[in-house]
């Protein structure tokens, strides 16, 4: 046995594992085996207990991996990974064999990065000074570099831990989050929610602090560009319609980009009037609510038919999930320059989710909108014939206060 002495193996976890010890580096690839991967992450994360077989056996084996003979299958399975840790980290008695039980050898230091992590944020919270709190947060959340072991997440131990880690690593982004507003850095505020959105994408506080932290560095273009992603991710994941919070924020966004009065109606016009306005008026989903909220009060001083026309896009029932997506997908990007190039100056188109458009069609009754409809299916099938292994279903209605089709 080689004596490694006082030298630790330095395990990372987040966006996937790889061991480390001197020059000498362990990872997926060179395990070549998701069986040896799980044996020895289960190992590491329990080393300061004997494990039993049957505990172990229940671990890294799914419940839909039948083995005749699972004592003699971990046998073997440990067997490979002991020689798999000799050969690629130095020779050393890693694991220690008990009578019916396995234990990793603590003789063999590691440091995780996922407890290190989870180490420092509790001396952040213990922390009484600002200036160390904050410190404490940047190196842990530098240490989160995605998910908690994403390869083996179908074990339920590894799906606990991975939902354990990213919530706290986003409760430890908005602690840190409000320090950095608390001392005015707005940048770093910017750079730290943009990258945790990478990781939760729905979560409404993270997108309050990245629009305050562009409108307090005068990025207003960009923190409407925010406010308007935010609402038409939030609303498709969650389904919340009302964002209270964000709806705050944005108040401000509004008053703090009009603090200057104009001086008069020509420098008003200047700047809303739109160059050269052709074909539909394409907006995000929040945006297309208001204009329809609009058209439906003209509806009641007018006679005139206004239509509301949902687009659905479904795969065949026939296909495999993966399939039915790719087929809507290619479509949906297809049914998209169909519509920006056959509708009028006039109608407003959206993207209601990853499978529908909406449209506003004013000056138009419900036999028209049907030909419309028509019109963009036959044009989608003859631009890519493949397109017809999707189908397409028309929901048309009329646009009034009465029939108010829209979430306020």
């Amino acid at each position: 046995m080689v004596d490694k002495g006082f030298d630790v193996i330095t395990v990372s976890t987040f966006g996937g594992f790889q061991a480390v010890f001197n020059d000498s580096v362990l990872n997926e690839k060179n395990l070549r085996s998701i069986m040896l991967s799980r044996l020895m992450v289960y190992m590491i994360i329990h080393r300061d207990q004997a494990l039993s077989t049957d505990t172990i056996i229940s671990a890294i084996w799914l419940e839909d991996e039948s083995i005749d003979n699972p004592v003699g299958a971990l046998k073997n399975l440990m067997y490979r990974l002991r020689k798999t840790l000799d050969k690629n980290l130095g020779e050393n008695q890693y694991i220690i064999t008990n009578r019916g039980s396995y234990q990793w050898n603590n003789d063999c230091g590691v440091v995780m990065d996922s407890e290190k992590f989870e180490q420092l944020i509790n001396e952040a919270k213990s922390e009484s000074l600002d200036d160390k709190a904050l410190i404490k947060y940047e190196q842990a959340i530098g240490l989160y570099q995605g998910e908690f072991l994403p390869s083996l997440k179908d074990c339920y131990w590894v799906q606990s831990l991975n939902t354990y880690y990213q919530s706290l690593y986003i409760s430890a982004v908005k602690a840190l989050a409000d320090l950095y507003k608390k001392t005015c850095q707005y940048e770093l505020l910017d750079r730290l929610v943009t990258n945790a959105l990478s990781f939760d994408n729905a979560d409404e506080q993270l997108y309050c602090y990245q629009v305050e932290a562009r409108m307090r560095l005068n990025k207003i273009a960009l923190a409407l560009e925010s406010y308007d992603n935010a609402k038409v991710i939030i609303e498709r994941e969650l389904g919340v319609r009302k964002t209270t919070v964000l709806n705050k924020i944005y108040e401000e966004l509004l008053a703090m980009s009009k603090s200057a009065s104009a001086n008069d109606i020509e420098e008003v016009h200047e700047e809303i009037a739109e160059e050269n306005p052709e074909g539909v008026f394409f907006c995000s989903y929040p945006i297309f609510r208001e204009i329809y909220h609009l058209e439906a009060r003209k509806t009641a001083r007018s006679e005139e038919d206004e239509i509301l026309m949902l687009i659905t896009i479904e795969g065949k029932k026939t296909d495999t999930k993966e399939i039915a997506e790719f087929r809507i997908k290619k479509a949906m990007a297809t049914m998209e320059s169909c519509i920006r190039d056959s509708l009028r100056v006039g109608d407003v188109a959206s993207k209601y989710s990853d499978s529908q458009f909406i449209l506003l069609l004013p000056s138009c009754n419900a036999d028209y909108a049907s030909l419309v409809g028509n019109r963009l299916i036959s044009k989608l099938y003859a631009i890519n014939d493949k397109h017809r292994n999707v189908s397409i279903k028309l929901d048309i209605r009329e646009v009034s206060l009465e029939n108010d089709l829209i979430d306020n």
